[in-house]
């Protein structure tokens, strides 16, 4: 089960690279930061299949308002 959680959470650092990147070009540290551990977070608990879904939720937040 461990082993399953730590792929996961690797799978999730991956993904939440994309947000942190992304926030951190754009100026918005606090949504970069954010988005980055709740991927690691929603990929250990479900895999991609949830680490997917939080970084473009993130991404949208972070695009949302951009000057």
């Amino acid at each position: 089960m461990a082993e399953f959680m730590m792929i996961g959470a690797l799978g999730g650092m991956a993904v939440g690279m994309i947000p942190a990147i992304s926030g951190a070009v754009k100026g918005k540290i606090g949504l970069a930061v954010g988005g980055f551990f709740a991927c690691v977070v929603s990929g250990a608990i479900l895999g991609l299949l949830l680490a997917v879904p939080v970084c473009a939720v993130f991404m949208f937040l972070i695009f949302k308002n951009s000057n």
